[in-house]
């Protein structure tokens, strides 16, 4: 505390000194607090339960697909046969037609169906009411019972506490609610708000079809299980038993369980294998941590100049008695200060940066958050990346300052008696900021130049006069039959409402996030040995879908209304796939066989143009379209084409379904304009702004760093440059000298940056589709770093031509 004290009085001192070290660090600091904050909601945040930490995933792979859900049997094997877990659960989300009085209409709400033992076995005792008993978890249909998410209860029901023990309808079923999660628990996805919570044994009497029983049909693969691992159980030895037991199901169940492996990976590493954000965060932390190392950079070498004003006092320390352990203590004391003024008033652009990032939107009516804020974990990261900046920035300094030649210095009027070997270090912090400067902005420039080509080259799709409304039939209990009829007089009469030219029906629209896959076995085609099918991403539409869409079908035919359940199966193909499998062939008339090689011959009759499906950024995919009424889907989007503003048809549309059905609820209903904004535009121009911010933030600290160092050199040779113009030389000759000193180590940064700039090129080019160099990225921003650096050497170079050489020779 004393070395503390003594160090903020030092900094005190120095004003100036002290607000360009700390707005430098704060800058370093905040900047990759920002990032952790976005990390933290796509990735990082564990799960709101009681000791996340031993919680794992169990999924199910086959070869060509290593993530996957498990069914309810499997599920049942697993929890009853293995010891390595405290309990296992398994859930799955779906939708519910949700009435709080029997007379109401129905709202969509999105719940998730659990197993009995959820609550129990991840630690969460309801606010309110109670969770499950086992007896609830055991009979099939019996026990209609619910309990609320703690945000549906407060903001939808007004945080009713009366509302336990009432009864309210659920696809027209009534329920009594017996309990109100609480407010910690979010659910057990990092972005899915429940609305309810559902006993899993009631999914056969909610399902559309009763038949179809996912409680008794292994191959109805549609759980997702977790478990909690026994105390002193590694994942290794719970993934060694599970293994055991899934081998054990393959030889029992030889018809549905072939292939079927088992894996058990942690939160993360699942987080990681399911979503495609990963390398989008890791790329944006690294970049984050580039800015820091070039504040850390610009401290050190701020530290090292005023190193040489402190000399003196550092060896009359020393002389008096003071160890070298006891002063670079009291250095780094110094750096530790620095670091936290620096890490506090970095809390304030770490706000400012994720209320920026805040800005990100997902385009659904559904409980989807995407929760980026500051909170305890930032403060704790900040914390951390605050104690690491001292040891980054601080040590060197610390370490070369106690090395001080103590009667060269106490002797010297320039107390800098080892200017050359501290040059080297000051000038080699410089190189390396103005190399880190020139990566981040290559950077941020590949990425504009990236996404700009992505957006010129456009989706492949119409993204204008569209207006867009889901559906879900099985919510207010629709049969299979039913369903697809309504879908039929759906499309039927939305064609004949006034002000819609076309319309058409899809079951996911492109660049969504809740994409398909559908399994095929391409005839003719030779898979490796450890694999004999292959997933693709698949749509279901009717046949008017390509001419509303604007999809062009560049060979064969797009759906017809003969292509019904009794003729043929059919499916149009993109580019990409009929070339992947049939290249150099005519893919019109090939066939592959749906779901695995015992599944329905499907005939090619079209291959569609290669658009985007995922996002706007992705490479060309594989794409499979399927026709309604040969797969027919319970979730459907109605896509209406109209000759004027998109928004106009809203209302029409949706008095044509109350005209339907008063009951059938209507969710997602935006323009496709509104849409494409959102997803395939907003958030790429969001992460160009973030690390062009960084580049400049970057470019900044570089020129600091820079300017520094030369008008150290400059004060340092101020007895030097006045003798040499003393004896004649010239004001240009004096620039010249500094100016080489800069250019030099200007130079060097870039030939650095560049070299390091071409490995960053491949981790960019796997952020969106384009590949290759993009030479102009480097013919821009190479020159442009050149001019800034030089100007940050010009202005001290220009004041040493200003020095009078009767003053400079009367120095010191």
């Amino acid at each position: 505390m004393h070395d503390l004290r003594y160090a903020v009085r030092m900094l005190f001192k120095n004003p100036g000194f002290t607000l360009v070290a700390v707005l430098s660090l704060a800058i370093g600091i905040g900047v990759n607090s920002a990032m952790f904050s976005l990390a933290d909601a796509l990735l990082l945040r564990p799960l709101s339960v009681s000791r996340p930490g031993e919680v794992v995933s169990v999924e199910g792979k086959t070869p060509g697909d290593p993530v996957g859900d498990l069914s309810y049997r499997d599920y049942v094997d697993f929890r009853d046969r293995s010891r390595s877990f405290a309990g296992l659960v398994a859930f799955t989300t779906s939708t519910f037609g949700f009435s709080a009085k029997p007379d109401a209409l129905p709202q969509m709400k999105m719940g998730m169906l659990v197993s009995g033992n959820l609550f129990r076995v991840m630690g969460v005792e309801p606010e309110l009411g109670r969770g499950f008993r086992p007896e609830e978890d055991r009979t099939q249909g019996r026990d209609a019972v619910v309990v609320l998410g703690h945000d549906f209860w407060e903001k939808q029901l007004g945080a009713d506490r009366s509302i336990v023990g009432q009864k309210v309808r659920l696809n027209g079923i009534e329920f009594t609610v017996i309990g109100v999660a609480p407010e910690r628990f979010t659910g057990m996805d990092q972005y899915f708000r429940p609305a309810m919570y559902l006993p899993l044994m009631m999914a056969p009497r909610l399902a559309a079809n009763p038949e179809h029983n996912m409680l008794e049909r292994r191959a109805d693969r549609g759980l997702t299980v977790k478990g909690r691992l026994q105390h002193g159980t590694s994942t290794a030895q719970a993934q060694a038993e599970l293994a055991g037991i899934a081998k054990g199901l393959e030889q029992a169940y030889p018809a549905t369980n072939r292939d079927q492996g088992v894996a058990v990976r942690t939160e993360l590493q699942s987080r990681i294998e399911r979503h495609g954000d990963a390398a989008l965060v890791a790329m944006l932390m690294a970049l984050a941590a580039l800015v820091l190392l070039v504040a850390c950079a610009n401290l050190a070498s701020l530290l090292l100049s005023r190193a040489r004003a402190r000399s003196r006092e550092i060896a009359i320390r020393l002389a008096v008695g003071a160890g070298r352990l006891r002063l670079i203590r009291q250095l780094l004391a110094e750096s530790l200060a620095i670091a936290l003024a620096g890490g506090l008033v970095s809390l304030l652009l770490a706000n400012a940066g994720a209320a920026f990032l805040s800005r990100i939107q997902i385009p659904t009516d559904l409980p989807i958050v995407l929760s980026i804020k500051v909170d305890g974990r930032v403060l704790w990261f900040s914390l951390a990346v605050s104690m690491i900046s001292a040891l980054l920035f601080g040590l060197v300094p610390a370490l070369q300052a106690s090395r001080t030649n103590l009667v060269p210095v106490l002797k010297a009027g320039d107390a800098d008696s080892s200017g050359k070997q501290r040059l080297w270090g000051r000038n080699a912090l410089v190189v390396a900021q103005v190399a880190l400067s020139l990566v981040l902005t290559i950077v941020a420039a590949m990425l504009f130049r990236g996404f700009r080509s992505e957006l010129m080259s456009g989706p492949g799709f119409r993204t204008d006069h569209l207006v867009m409304m889901s559906f879900d039939p099985t919510l207010v209990r629709y049969s299979e039959a039913q369903t697809q009829q309504f879908y039929k007089q759906l499309s039927e009469r939305a064609r004949s409402t006034p002000g819609v030219q076309s319309a058409a029906l899809s079951n996911v629209i492109p660049m969504a996030p809740n994409q398909h896959q559908e399994t095929i076995v391409p005839e003719g085609y030779r898979f490796p040995k450890d694999r004999n099918s292959v997933a693709v991403f698949s749509d279901t539409v009717d046949e008017s879908f390509f001419d509303t869409m604007g999809v062009p079908i560049g060979r064969g035919r797009g759906f017809r209304e003969s292509d019904t359940v009794a003729a043929p199966r059919v499916a149009v193909v993109n580019e990409v796939l009929a070339d992947h499998y049939w290249p150099k062939r005519d893919p019109i008339g090939k066939r592959f066989r749906l779901n695995d090689g015992n599944g329905p011959w499907v005939e090619i009759v079209g291959v569609a143009k290669t658009g985007k499906y995922l996002w706007i950024g992705e490479p060309p995919t594989e794409y499979l379209y399927l026709p309604l009424a040969q797969h027919p889907q319970s979730n459907m989007t109605l896509v209406a084409q109209s000759a004027g503003e998109a928004a106009s048809l809203v209302a029409p549309l949706r008095e044509m379904v109350r005209g339907l059905d008063a009951n059938q609820p209507v969710y997602d209903v935006r323009t496709m304009t509104d849409y494409y904004q959102m997803r395939a535009v907003s958030v790429p121009v969001m992460i160009i702004e973030t690390v062009g911010a960084m580049g400049l933030i970057g470019l900044l600290l570089a020129m600091v760093g820079l300017y520094g160092l030369m008008a150290y050199s400059v004060a340092r040779r101020t007895r030097e440059i006045g003798i040499r113009m003393a004896i004649g030389a010239d004001r240009a000759v004096v620039v010249r000298m500094v100016l080489r000193q800069g250019l030099t180590l200007a130079v060097t940064g870039l030939a650095i940056g560049l070299a390091a700039s071409f490995a960053a090129e491949s981790a960019v080019n796997a952020v969106f589709s384009s590949t290759g160099r993009d030479p102009l990225a480097y013919l821009l921003v190479a020159p442009a770093l050149l001019a800034v650096t030089l100007l940050a050497a010009w202005i001290p170079a220009r004041r040493a031509s200003l020095i009078d050489p009767m003053r400079a020779l009367h120095y010191e």
